[in-house]
Parts: structure tokens; C-alpha cells; sequence
């Protein structure tokens, strides 16, 4: 809490004087908290057509998954507003807020609800060196601190989440299986859905829906 005020006070320090001070990230209502543990974070942000939320401040490193496009718009503290245009489903991208903590309020300007996942990162699972082939799809942003990559399955198909742990999250819904070494599990996820797992060993994905799953894996360094 310490570390969340002096990011918020140096915030405010830097900027002229504005009409709502940023609140932490976990305290503004649109950001749902959906799971926690000494790892990750987990926010759920949906925000309907026309609606705007408030003025919040990011302090985590954090993996971010669009789920529902729509044309936003972002006003960072002190800055001008600017226009977004809509992210497609499944796009992703890391941004390093741990480094260079950032407060803003984003608005939905479009016609169709906006929906994003943020899976912040507290800490990592480990000096674990990772296999040059644990990958569970194509590659789409790798660091020090995650791997991501895209995961798409036809109905029956399977792949390799790997360890030593990591974050899977649904743009699709869909039906899987998760095989561990201690057994099965059965999942059905809706858009947004998530999955943590905290092993060391590989498990294996499939896809035992009717339908194609289309989601993203973030792989915690």
C-alpha cells in the first residue's frame, strides 16, 4: 500500500491541476478483481458504450488481452484526450508499469461494449531456464518477465501449456480439457475466462468443445 501511495503521489505531483485525483488500479469499479495470489493479478474491465471510468493508476507490470473491441477513448494524467481506434479480439500486449507507473481514465466511445483482461505481475514462479520449444503457439511478445502466445484450437486439437506457471485467458468460450500429472480437468469457459496453473511440469490443452477456442497464454518467468 506504501508502494501504491508514493506512485500515486509522485502522479500527482507531475501534473497540472486536474478535475479527479487516480485512485489505485484495484479500487476502480470497472476493473473487476478476479483472482489473486503472490504471482498474479487478475482485473476482468468492461465498459459499456458511452461509459467512462475513473482517473486510476497502474503500478504492476502487466499482460493485457482484448476481448471485446471498441473504439475507446484514453486520457493519461496531465495529457490531452486522445482518440483509440478498436483493438481486434485477442490482440495483446505487455506494458512495463512497474518502471514508469502511469494513471488515466478510459472512456468507450463506440457503439459495442470494450472489454479487456489485465493480468498484472507481482512476482515471478522461478530461475527456471525455459525449453527453447515451450511455446503453446505462436509467439506474440516475449521479455524477461513472460512469454505470450496465442493459442487456437480446432475441436479435438491439443497443446502444451508449460511451467513454471502462467495465466490462460479465453477470448473465445469453449470447452477444454487440462491433463496433469495428477489427473484431469474439465473446463468451460466464456470470454474472459481464466486459468491459472502453478507446476513445473508441462500439461496438455485440448479442446473437447464443438467449436474452435481461440485464447491466450501467459507464461510467468
Amino acid at each position: 500500500m506504501r508502494r501504491v501511495a508514493g506512485a500515486i503521489a509522485l502522479l500527482v505531483a507531475a501534473a497540472p491541476v486536474a478535475a479527479q485525483t487516480p485512485i489505485p488500479v484495484d479500487q476502480e469499479p470497472r476493473h473487476a478483481l478476479k483472482f489473486v495470489n503472490r504471482h498474479v493479478r487478475f482485473f476482468d474491465v468492461e465498459l459499456p458504450p458511452g461509459s467512462l471510468s475513473l482517473m486510476h493508476v497502474h503500478h504492476h507490470d502487466g499482460v493485457f488481452v482484448n476481448i471485446t473491441p471498441s473504439e475507446t477513448s484514453a486520457e493519461d494524467w496531465g495529457a490531452p484526450l486522445v482518440q483509440r481506434p478498436a483493438r481486434a479480439p485477442g490482440e495483446s500486449y505487455f506494458i512495463g508499469y512497474a518502471t514508469q507507473p502511469k494513471a488515466h481514465r478510459i472512456g468507450n466511445v463506440g457503439t459495442r461494449p470494450y472489454r479487456v483482461t489485465d493480468t498484472e505481475l507481482l512476482s515471478g514462479c522461478g530461475d527456471v531456464a525455459l525449453a527453447p520449444d515451450a511455446f503453446a503457439g505462436p509467439l506474440i511478445t516475449e521479455n524477461a518477465r513472460v512469454r505470450v502466445t496465442r493459442v487456437e484450437l480446432a475441436p479435438g486439437a491439443s497443446t502444451r501449456l508449460h511451467g513454471p506457471c502462467g495465466m490462460l485467458v479465453a477470448v473465445t468460450a469453449g470447452d477444454v480439457r487440462i491433463d496433469l500429472p495428477g489427473g484431469a480437468a474439465r473446463i468451460t469457459f466464456e470470454p474472459a475466462g481464466f486459468h491459472w496453473r502453478d507446476t513445473r511440469d508441462a500439461v496438455t490443452l485440448t479442446n473437447v468443445g464443438s467449436t474452435p477456442l481461440h485464447a491466450v497464454d501467459i507464461l510467468v518467468k
